[in-house]
């Protein structure tokens, strides 16, 4: 799937040397066109052409010696500032493209929480493999905890510009961007584009494959943040729980419901290791834990049966004031309470005085989208209001942020590939949500493991961490496919402690057979039971 943009530099090359026959000729002036891309200045580079934007400014600086990883980078750094007329937005695209060496490969890098765009180490982690990168900050700061610089305006409505800014137009731009960028900088198109992101980063891969199918050639979309308007709210759920139970567990009473769950369910893929591979076979009951005294820094406290309600109903999922399903929970095995990443997170002054504390991105959410209150009391809230909050999030933003859209068949038809995996001890997105995505695309598409493929990563937190193997460089794998053909039955993971064990690709689970139990060739990959 060449880009356009390629395309139209070949055809504007051609026309530089009609009265050249030789194809030695036109190789010799793309070789000097490429070794004159050290040119670095807002005078060379022309300003990009955006569809229903406006250019305000265009920047280029060189960078020398940037430190990035016991090394150096030295690149060109792009910032182009444009609107959307009528908008009121104003909106930074950022392009680094390095002087030397460049693959011929664009990558599109992508966010986490509310910021559009990662930390500049991401991006330098990018250029030091000699991909351009590209980002946009959407139009708002890099806070990835809190719109409250953004979501509301004046009046204290929603900035919906800025909202669908956020949820997909500027996603768009910046690839049309980048891709101009770097055919006005290196002389030739890139050959290949590719985006690569998790949480935010990755609902934004999957809303790239489904409202701007050829804008990418290959997509690694990791634990992605879709279906927004409805795992947002539910994310909230044990918070809400914990305070019509008026009991907050402290840490180490979670930790330990945790840890018993993961010895009751450790062994099922044949190997104790901390993790439970197949958490939807683990049938641990958490009131079995009640009575149980923990140790909490020399403290024994008593594991109450509202304790273990908590945790119940923190891996069950939300459910509505009638009882009936809503939205999936936690899946067992999960840190239900680690600080700031989690959502039955707890601050306490002594083992026996704890109170709530919400994710924060949740509670920003309710309030300032929903509610549109930003000082309302959350923990007011009763079980109706709460099922209001879901349904309203739903009606008014699933069609903007959600990204659950099942048909990718324009992805497909234009040849992109993309991989989703997903922690299975994700502490903030529920894994369930992700594969009831790909459950839905495959109904469309019976095929669609011919373009898109999922794995799970058990025992694997928020993107990265936890006791499982991680992934260790699924992009390369994204590339291998589109490239080379080379079609992804595993994913390569490496755990902290050494172990290597590769992820399976939905539905099949990984399985001990005998062997080293750190040797990712002891296990294989079969149908759950």
């Amino acid at each position: 799937m060449l880009s356009g943009f390629f395309w139209s530099a070949l055809a504007m090359f051609y026309s530089r040397i009609r009265s050249v026959a030789s194809t030695a000729a036109v190789t010799s002036l793309f070789t000097a066109t490429v070794a004159q891309a050290g040119n670095c200045s807002s005078s060379v580079i022309p300003h990009p052409s955006i569809p229903g934007g406006q250019v305000l400014d265009l920047s280029a600086v060189p960078v020398s010696n940037y430190a990035y990883d016991e090394s150096t980078l030295d690149f060109c750094n792009v910032t182009v500032t444009y609107t959307h007329p009528g908008k009121n937005d104003t909106i930074h695209a950022t392009v680094w493209l390095p002087f030397t060496n460049w693959n011929h490969r664009l990558q599109g890098s992508g966010g986490g929480g509310f910021a559009m765009r990662s930390e500049d180490a991401v991006l330098a982690a990018a250029v030091a493999q000699n991909y351009t990168v590209l980002a946009t900050d959407g139009g708002h700061d890099l806070n990835s905890q809190s719109s409250a610089s953004w979501s509301l305006d004046a009046s204290g409505n929603v900035n919906m510009a800025l909202l669908e800014d956020f949820a997909y137009v500027a996603l768009g731009d910046a690839a049309t961007i980048g891709k101009q960028i770097a055919t006005s900088f290196y002389g030739l198109a890139p050959r290949y584009s590719y985006w690569n992101g998790c949480s935010t980063g990755g609902r934004q891969g999957l809303m790239l494959a489904q409202r701007y199918p050829t804008a990418y050639d290959g997509i690694m979309a990791a634990a992605p943040a879709i279906n927004w308007a409805s795992f947002l709210v539910a994310e909230f759920w044990p918070q809400f729980v914990m305070n019509q139970l008026n009991a907050f567990p402290p840490t180490c009473v979670s930790d330990a419901i945790t840890a018993a769950a993961i010895k009751a369910c450790d062994d099922i893929d044949g190997v104790l290791d901390g993790v439970i591979s197949a958490p939807d076979l683990c049938d641990f009951d958490p009131f079995t834990t009640v009575d149980t005294r923990v140790n909490c820094s020399g403290v024994s406290v008593r594991i109450s049966k509202k304790d273990a309600e908590v945790a119940n109903s923190a891996w069950e999922g939300f459910r509505s004031s009638e009882g009936s399903f809503l939205w999936y929970g936690l899946d067992k095995g999960t840190p239900l309470s680690m600080g700031a990443s989690s959502l039955a997170s707890t601050v306490c002054s002594t083992p026996f005085n704890c109170t709530g504390s919400p994710f924060a991105i949740s509670s920003d959410w309710i309030r300032r989208f929903v509610l549109q209150d930003p000082s309302f009391d959350l923990t007011t809230l009763d079980h109706k209001a709460l099922d209001r909050v879901f349904s309203l999030s739903k009606e008014r933003y699933n069609d903007i942020i959600s990204t659950d859209n099942p048909d990718l068949s324009a992805f497909k038809q234009a040849g992109g590939k993309m991989i989703t995996w997903h922690g299975l001890s994700d502490t903030l997105i529920f894994p369930k949500g992700t594969e009831q995505y790909y459950k839905r695309v495959e109904e469309k598409d019976p095929s669609v493991r011919d373009f898109y493929r999922f794995f799970k990563a058990p025992g694997v937190h928020h993107c990265s961490g936890g006791v499982g193997p991680v992934p260790v460089d699924p992009l390369s794998q994204v590339v291998d496919w589109v490239e080379n053909g080379v079609v992804p039955e595993t994913v390569d993971a490496l755990a902290a402690d050494g172990r290597r064990r590769n992820l399976c690709q939905y539905p099949l689970v990984s399985v001990y057979k005998g062997g080293d139990v750190k040797d990712a060739a002891s296990y294989r990959c079969e149908e759950g039971h």
